[in-house]
């Protein structure tokens, strides 16, 4: 391996952490909100119901840190943090395949 084939990779890296780390939060939430969404039905109003739930606990997710608010008194028992590291690791694994795949791509086709 090259430096510039090194230098390409640290930069696939940087750039999938950075997403990684940009996605982690809200994709967490997003999930949490779908699965404890509480009176979502079946069919298609509970599924509504449940993307809509999963969207603002997405904001709320990443707005307190991991730590969602559960009821009005603002407390929360819920720590999602543990999740979010799972998540960070597996969108910063998948845009970094993603990433040197498409590099190949483009140096083959040269």
């Amino acid at each position: 391996m090259d430096d510039k084939e090194k230098k390409s990779a640290i930069n696939n890296f940087a750039i999938s952490a950075a997403i990684g780390a940009g996605a982690a939060l809200p994709l967490t939430g997003f999930i949490y909100g779908m699965i404890v969404c509480q009176g979502c039905n079946t069919g298609i109003m509970g599924f509504l119901g449940r993307i809509f739930v999963g969207i603002v606990e997405m904001f709320l997710t990443t707005i307190t840190l991991g730590c969602p608010i559960n009821n009005e008194g603002g407390t929360s028992s819920t720590n999602l943090r543990p999740y979010v590291l799972i998540a960070f690791i597996a969108v910063t694994a998948i845009t970094y395949l993603i990433l040197s795949r498409k590099k190949k791509k483009t140096e083959n086709a040269k």
